[in-house]
């Protein structure tokens, strides 16, 4: 009985440092993303120059949210949640709402974009500060 009572116990503590050590390195990850970034990228529409861009990605009140900016204005995405080893939220854009995805490859930050229409190629950025 005690042999058995000493392995769930055991167990219990295995599993919380588990989880622990988990969140923790979910939290150290999603800190990397901090920061401002630079990208630009193609005309979507086909054509134009390129749209350039900043992407601020900060916690606030216990949330980290991205701030895209471009010279056509500035969105906030929602909270950025742990996804497939990827960061991801949605931006409220008007008339359709968008997923945005980030992740590390290297010192670059990667972000991509999908909607309902599909996936759009994914944009490296440069970190400003």
């Amino acid at each position: 009985m005690k042999t058995r009572v000493l392995k769930i116990c055991m167990l219990c503590v295995a599993m919380l440092t588990a989880q622990y050590v988990l969140t923790y390195a979910q939290d150290n990850d999603l800190k990397k993303l901090a920061g401002e970034w630079s990208y630009s990228m193609p005309d979507m529409m086909g054509g134009g120059d390129p749209i350039s861009g900043t992407c601020k990605i900060a916690t606030v009140n216990g949330e980290t949210k991205a701030t895209l900016s471009n010279p056509m204005g500035e969105v906030t995405s929602s909270a950025l949640k742990l996804e497939n080893g990827k960061y991801a939220g949605t931006l409220d854009i008007p008339d359709f709402e968008l997923k945005v995805v980030f992740y590390l490859n290297g010192d670059k930050l990667m972000q991509e974009l999908i909607s309902d229409f599909g996936e759009m190629p994914a944009i490296e950025m440069t970190r400003i500060k």
